[in-house]
């Protein structure tokens, strides 16, 4: 037995309520690792006095606005149960990080302001097996691209740095006749999405107190230099079912107290006039930037 090991066995000669308060101070990921030191620290480490505190703290608030209400016997439970998308107002999902407990969300498209989204010339609402949500919007042809958000950070974890994402796919386009301006209008027919090499597309955050954030990049090729257009490159990974998630930028939630007031983004296209078709969004995403540094979503 090591020296450490020995203090921890030490430790599980303590009561139970003070190996819960030590258990209390720690992350998820310790409490589950400590639980297994001995029946002691296993039974503080299942307390609801424990995941109390591993819950996010509007928790009881998000769970009111669930679309379908929650069962669980524990704190554990649910915490273990908000690990998974969770359902709210309709057009919102959130869970936790398993490790951490931090908040994520993705937005809906429906929770987007999208120029010319109601105008089925332009844009349609379809259902996809692999998306968010039961509708995701695919862009049929625009040369005015613009997709807007804002969202309230006082409901995300403090002292957090959160990244926020467009969730993006790149579809084939279907040749057809379209009625641009009471015009005809062909679609070009093309085994690739058309339009997205002409200009790289923007993204942008802008924070309450009014610091802004922008990035760019050629959705048709993501390597390509946006340097020339005087934009900074913006980071995109690939995630799954042949989604791809493109930084807005980053923001900072300060300490519980603080207002960190509402989060304005922005993806858009509008340079040019040049026509373009077969985007598919799927929403927005706002997650811890440790995410992505830790992979621990």
């Amino acid at each position: 037995m090591d020296e450490h090991e020995a203090e921890l066995m030490g430790l599980g000669n303590l009561p139970e309520s003070c190996i819960s308060i030590i258990l209390g101070l720690t992350t998820p990921r310790d409490i589950c690792r400590l639980s297994a030191v001995n029946h002691t620290f296993r039974l503080a480490g299942n307390s609801d006095s424990v995941w109390e505190k591993m819950l996010p703290i509007r928790y009881r608030n998000l769970l009111e606005r669930l679309d379908s209400p929650l069962h669980f016997s524990s704190k554990k439970e649910l915490y273990f149960t908000l690990c998974h998308p969770q359902l709210i107002d309709c057009s919102k999902k959130f869970w936790i990080e398993r490790a951490t407990g931090k908040l994520c969300f993705i937005l809906s498209p429906r929770e987007l302001h999208i120029t010319w989204g109601d105008e089925g010339r332009y844009w349609q609402w379809n259902s996809r097996d692999n998306s968010s949500f039961k509708e995701v919007a695919e862009l049929v042809t625009v040369c005015w691209l613009e997709v807007r958000g804002l969202f309230d950070c006082k409901v995300l974890s403090p002292g957090t740095e959160y990244t926020i994402s467009f969730r993006l796919k790149l579809k084939e386009s279907r040749r057809g006749v379209n009625r641009i301006y009471g015009h005809r209008a062909m679609i070009p027919h093309l085994s690739r999405p058309y339009g997205w090499s002409n200009k790289p597309v923007k993204f942008s955050v802008t924070t309450a107190v009014g610091d802004h954030q922008i990035y760019a990049m050629y959705l048709s090729d993501t390597d390509k230099p946006v340097a020339d257009d005087g934009y900074q490159m913006t980071t995109s990974r690939h995630v799954e079912e042949g989604w791809m998630e493109f930084d807005a930028g980053r923001f900072f939630v300060h300490e519980e107290g603080d207002n960190p007031g509402k989060i304005d983004f922005c993806m858009g296209e509008w340079e040019g006039g040049n026509w373009k078709g077969g985007l598919v969004l799927d929403g927005v995403k706002i997650q811890p930037s440790s995410s992505f540094k830790e992979g621990m979503n």
